[in-house]
């Protein structure tokens, strides 16, 4: 299924094939696993110029033998300090001014220029940029599909994502980063 292109989309960034072959001027800003297994995935949060490419890599154990996988999701950098807000805004009971009961995704906000929304999963939350496809520089011109970065409520709470993104979000508004 081809989604509707609502906002112009951005040229792709270099696409990070592996963590820990970054392309040159990427700066490591901080990472985590989410599990304690050696196979479960890690995040990574990387810093390049004004923008955020969040890497989700990890290593399957297969019959065949190991299998590495990374995936990037790219955002602008301000999203550090963007989401743990819009997340919060985002879980205000509709009591107190939140979105109304039910609501499945937040409005489209303009961050730094590109469109993004904070969603519901069944699992946990996402954010959607809009300005972004997902397939990079990869991407059929033919087929559509935004960036999306799903996370679990453990990954978010339990594995310390959040607090992690929060501590990133604070550097970024002192600017430190």
């Amino acid at each position: 299924m081809s989604y509707v292109k609502k906002y112009p989309l951005l040229s792709p960034l270099e696409t990070i094939e592996r963590h820990d072959v970054l392309p040159s001027g990427s700066v490591h800003l901080g990472g985590l696993a989410m599990g304690k297994n050696p196979e479960d995935a890690k995040i990574e949060f990387i810093k390049r110029d004004a923008f955020l490419s969040l890497l989700r890599w990890s290593v399957l154990k297969l019959k065949t033998g190991p299998k590495y996988s990374c995936h990037q999701y790219d955002f602008p950098l301000k999203v550090l300090s963007w989401f743990p807000k819009a997340l919060a805004e985002f879980q205000r009971p509709p009591s107190d001014g939140g979105l109304h009961a039910g609501a499945m995704i937040s409005k489209d906000q303009s961050v730094d220029g590109e469109m993004l929304a904070v969603g519901s999963t069944t699992r946990g939350y996402n954010i959607t940029n809009w300005s972004r496809d997902a397939d990079g520089v990869n991407a059929d011109p033919d087929y559509y599909e935004p960036t999306s970065f799903s996370m679990s409520y453990e990954m978010l709470n339990d594995s310390g994502l959040l607090r992690l993104w929060k501590e990133l979000g604070e550097k970024y508004d002192a600017g430190e980063l």
